[in-house]
C-alpha cells in the first residue's frame, strides 16, 4: 500500500489531534500535513502529491484539481461544497465527500432562536435597557407566535429538523423544495407550495438550500417584494443565496420587517457594510453550526471519509455522485 499523504488545507482549530487519531486507527501508513491556506493558487504546490485533501474554505477550483497527481478523495469539513469544482473532480475520478449531519441539531436550534428573537424583539429590549431605558421599546407589541407561518426553502436534513421543531411551537409550516415529493413534505408536517406563494404567505422565511448556480441570488428584489411588510427573512444557507444589496434596500425601505443572518456574501463583512448599520437586522458570524459536540463529530467524520477511500471503499456521503456516474461511468451505490 505504501505511504499515503493526507493534507488538511485549512481549519480553525489549533490542533489536528482528532483527525490524526482517526487516520492512525485505520492501520494505514499515513503522513498528515496541515496547512493554513485558503487561496487556490497558493495551495497548489503543497497538494500536488496528496492522496487525500481535507478542506474547510480552501478554494479547490479546476486548476487545483488538475494539479493533483494522485488524489483519491476530497473531504469537506461541513455540509456545503460550493468552494469545490465538483464537475472537475468527477472528470478526474475524485469523489467529493462532505459531513452532512454534523450540525443538524445546532443549525436548526439556531434558526428557532432567530425566530424567537425576531418575534419577541429580544435584541431590541436588550438595546433599550442597556441604553438606560425601562419598559417596552418603541415600535409597538409583537404578534403572538402561535399560529404564525414559517416558510422553509430547502428541506434537507437541517430544513426538515427546523420543520419538526417549528411544529412544536405551533407554527404553520410551508415548504418549497423542488427535489422532495409532496408526500415527503407532508410527512414532516409541511404544506408544499411554490416559492412565490411561500414568500407571500410567510411571517418568517428561512433559507436552508445549498448554494448552486440555480440558487445563487434566489432571493432578490422581485422575491423580497413578494414578502409581507411584517415578515422576516432568515438566511442559514449561504450568503449568496440572497442578493445582499437588494436585501439592504428592502430593509432600508422597511419593505420587510427585518432579517436574521448567519451568513453573508462577504465574510467577514467590510467595516462599512450597510447591513451592519441596520437596526432591524441580527447577524451572527457563520456560527450556527458551532458546539463542542458538533466540532468533534465534524472533524472525525471528515477524517473517516478519507480512511474509507484509502482502504478501497467509499465515503458515507458523496456529493458529486451523479457527475462521477456520468463522466467516469462509475456506478456508486446510494
Amino acid at each position: 500500500m505504501g505511504l499515503y499523504k493526507v493534507v488538511i488545507t485549512d481549519f480553525a482549530d489549533a490542533d489536528n489531534d482528532l483527525e490524526a487519531a482517526e487516520l492512525q486507527a485505520s492501520g494505514l501508513d499515513i503522513e498528515l500535513c496541515r496547512l493554513n491556506i485558503t487561496d487556490s493558487e497558493a495551495v497548489i504546490p503543497h497538494v500536488r502529491d496528496a492522496d487525500a485533501l481535507i478542506i474547510l474554505w480552501c478554494q479547490i477550483n479546476r486548476r487545483v484539481i488538475e494539479s493533483l497527481e494522485r488524489c483519491k478523495v476530497i473531504s469537506r469539513y461541513g455540509v456545503g461544497v460550493d468552494m469545490i469544482d465538483l464537475a472537475a473532480a468527477a472528470e478526474h475520478g475524485i469523489p467529493v465527500a462532505n459531513t452532512p449531519d454534523f450540525c443538524i441539531e445546532e443549525v436548526s436550534t439556531h434558526t428557532l432562536g432567530f425566530i424567537l428573537d425576531l418575534n419577541r424583539h429580544i435584541w431590541l429590549h436588550h438595546r433599550h435597557v442597556s441604553s438606560g431605558h425601562w419598559g417596552n421599546p418603541p415600535g409597538g407589541p409583537p404578534a403572538r407566535l402561535l399560529g404564525q407561518t414559517l416558510g422553509i426553502v430547502g428541506l434537507g436534513n437541517i430544513g426538515s429538523a427546523v420543520a419538526r421543531k417549528a411544529n412544536c411551537l405551533g407554527l404553520q409550516v410551508l415548504g418549497f423544495d423542488p427535489y422532495l415529493s409532496p408526500d415527503r413534505l407532508a410527512a414532516l408536517g409541511v404544506t408544499p407550495v411554490e416559492l412565490p406563494e411561500l414568500l407571500g404567505r410567510s411571517d418568517y422565511v428561512s433559507l436552508h438550500c445549498p448554494l448552486t448556480a440555480e440558487t445563487r441570488h434566489l432571493i432578490g428584489a422581485p422575491q423580497l417584494a413578494m414578502m409581507k411588510p411584517t415578515a422576516y427573512l432568515i438566511n442559514m444557507a449561504r450568503g449568496a443565496v440572497v442578493d445582499q444589496p437588494a436585501l439592504c434596500h428592502a430593509l432600508e425601505l422597511h419593505a420587510i420587517a427585518g432579517a436574521a443572518l448567519d451568513v453573508l456574501e462577504q465574510e467577514p463583512p467590510a467595516p462599512d457594510d450597510p447591513l451592519l448599520r441596520q437596526d432591524n437586522v441580527i447577524i451572527t458570524p457563520h456560527a450556527a453550526s458551532w458546539s463542542s459536540d458538533s466540532r468533534i463529530q465534524l472533524r472525525r467524520d471528515a477524517a473517516r471519509n478519507v480512511v474509507a477511500v484509502l482502504r478501497g471503499g467509499l465515503p458515507r456521503s458523496i456529493v458529486n455522485r451523479a457527475q462521477l456516474a456520468l463522466l467516469q461511468g462509475i456506478q456508486i451505490p446510494s
